[in-house]
């Protein structure tokens, strides 16, 4: 009997933005005969891409997808989905391509035919609350000849090495393992009966290391559970095991040869239903952690490198996790440090191309890297407090900064900027909104590297470096294009009163470009986050960002005092003149 099938809202959408024909396959995941389609992968047969390895564990192919003018034939149906060999009924999925929009249907595969079926579409915020992502993270230590068969074959025994039960799993800072043993039922120690991976969650704000993170939409919430784990390799036998003690024998080989040795970094995602009991998940995290060295497999094979023919090295490798909202799911990218940009950016097209994402932003920039709690980001500095205010009502058009940035203010890092550092914080938070949409790789600036940009580039003299000299939206324009590459428009407005007449060129900002605006005028200083301009009216609201706060990252305090708060065109000076800078978003990805 087929399962019932639900679908991501995020995949529909996508297939319905389709306009041209293609061919790829659908990924999901399965409990209590209830198959979620999650992801979709577009197959371009020019590259030799293993997709599958970068998403969660837990999530595997079961089906195929085909956009064009029909719906395939069952002979070829067969021939696509021969390849499917998690499920005996295989999922067909059928797009044809419209005027207007797209029709989807869906068909199993039943006995060698085509069985339609009915799905029932699902949004991201129902998926995850129904399901747990666990990030296991463990170090192992990794030694190969350099050429890639020596290679293939090291990972090859390192994963060996961890299917044979010797491994343990461990929730940090517990007593609560997780292991296996061969020929019986995986054991659980350091809890009483037999609790859901739901239930380890709901205890684990108890746990230092177990934790939960919210994603938050501007119209809904996504609320995803994360645990922690990591693993440890049993270091003795057990005692009760009886086995012989033999001679070694040892062979000597001597000729010259090159080998490396490195110390693997392993960070891999499950994803598993909340009601999955947790001493099931042994086996699932043994294959995320060989599913992870797979995917480092194929990267260092093709990154052997010959220097002057008889020196060989192997690049360093970094490792990030990203969830583009447009994709709806996680996916996991390994990096070779000191790779070329141009090599990066070939990569994340390809990437762009088989996801069905936009060509124009960046996803996969480093600056796009998911944040859990509990990593390190931008040293506790608050991001986008302004989502948790009260809706405004004005009655006009609101438009508002599209996706992170970090809140920058007086006196934080132990630096007394007091009265003269506004316009620096205001140009951080705008840089860090470029660095976390990852148009840009470089990190926030300091006050020193405001301060040298401006007198490399001839702005300022040397006297100005270590100074407590102010700076103003020309020079926010400066540094953003100089270290940045990003260039800004300016807007003038001669008098406080007057900054309602600019309300329809800050809509249009905020609409197209989304980055935060810096805003200059006497002595002050702020950062603008949207506007809601009643166009009938003339009426304009301005959610504003204030530097000027020199308190903690206390949330409640900042929305309660106003520091980041709607604000009518009587905040503005009437008696002064405002520049405003308006950063322009770049199209790349």
């Amino acid at each position: 009997m087929p399962p019932k099938l639900t679908v991501s809202q995020n995949v529909i959408n996508r297939l319905k933005n389709v306009h041209e024909k293609l061919a790829g396959n659908l990924y999901g995941v399965i409990h209590k005969n209830t198959l979620l389609i999650i992801g979709v992968n577009i197959n371009d047969h020019q590259q030799d891409s293993d997709i599958i390895n970068g998403f969660p564990t837990g999530i595997d192919i079961y089906g195929v997808v085909s956009v064009g003018n029909r719906t395939l034939e069952e002979d070829e149906v067969k021939r696509i989905t021969g390849d499917v060999d998690v499920t005996d009924t295989p999922l067909y999925m059928s797009c044809i391509l419209g005027p207007a929009q797209n029709v989807i249907e869906t068909f199993f595969t039943i006995n060698n035919q085509l069985e339609k079926t009915s799905y029932e579409i699902i949004s991201e915020k129902d998926i995850y609350s129904q399901f747990v992502h666990i990030r296991l993270i463990t170090e192992l230590p990794f030694v190969s000849g350099i050429s890639p068969q020596l290679i293939k074959d090291s990972f090859s025994n390192l994963r060996k090495q961890l299917i044979n039960g010797q491994v343990v799993f461990n929730i940090p800072k517990t007593n609560i393992f997780l292991m296996g043993v061969e020929c019986e039922e995986n054991v659980l120690l350091g809890l009483t009966g037999d609790p859901t991976v739901g239930e380890i969650c709901k205890k684990s704000t108890a746990f230092e290391e177990g934790y939960t993170s919210n994603l938050k939409k501007k119209k809904d919430v996504i609320e995803m559970d994360f645990l922690r784990m990591v693993m440890m390799k049993k270091a003795t036998r057990d005692s009760e095991v009886d086995f012989k003690i033999h001679t070694p024998v040892v062979h000597i080989d001597k000729c010259i040869s090159e080998m490396v040795k490195v110390t693997l970094k392993v960070d891999t995602l499950v994803i598993v239903h909340k009601h999955k009991k947790l001493v099931t998940l042994y086996s699932l995290l043994v294959e995320s952690c060989c599913r992870f060295l797979r995917l480092l497999e194929g990267i260092m094979v093709n990154n052997v490198k010959l220097c002057n023919g008889d020196n060989s090295y192997i690049s360093p490798l970094e490792t990030f996790h990203f969830f583009p909202e447009l994709c709806g799911h996680f996916i996991t990218r390994t990096f070779i440090k000191n790779e070329s940009e141009e090599l990066r950016e070939k990569t994340r097209r390809l990437l762009h191309k088989q996801l069905l994402l936009p060509l124009n932003q960046p996803l996969f920039r480093t600056g796009n890297r998911f944040i859990f709690d509990g990593d390190a980001q931008g040293g506790g500095i608050l991001i986008n407090p302004h989502e948790n205010l009260n809706p405004i009502k004005n009655g006009g058009e609101i438009a508002l900064v599209k996706g992170k940035y970090r809140y920058y203010h007086y006196c934080q890092n132990n630096m007394d900027d007091n009265g003269w550092g506004c316009a620096y914080r205001s140009l951080q938070t705008l840089a860090s909104w470029f660095l976390l949409q990852g148009y840009t790789d470089r990190e926030v600036p300091s006050f020193q590297d405001i301060q040298k940009c401006l007198v490399d580039i001839g702005d300022k003299p040397s006297n100005f470096l270590g100074s407590k000299q102010w700076i103003g939206s020309t020079e926010v324009n400066f540094v953003l294009n100089s270290l940045l590459n990003i260039t800004s428009k300016i807007l003038y407005v001669s008098s406080g009163e007057d900054m309602a007449s600019k309300g329809p060129e800050l809509v249009y900002h905020f609409k197209n470009h989304g980055s935060p605006v810096m805003i200059g005028g006497g002595v002050f200083a702020h950062t603008i986050l949207g506007v809601d301009y009643n166009n009938l009216s003339g009426e304009i609201k301005f959610l504003i960002l204030d530097p000027h706060y020199t308190g903690s990252e206390d949330l409640d305090i900042i929305l309660k005092k106003g520091w980041c708060g709607w604000k009518g065109v009587k905040f503005w000076d009437k008696t002064a003149y405002y520049n405003m800078c308006l950063p322009q978003v770049p199209t790349c990805i």
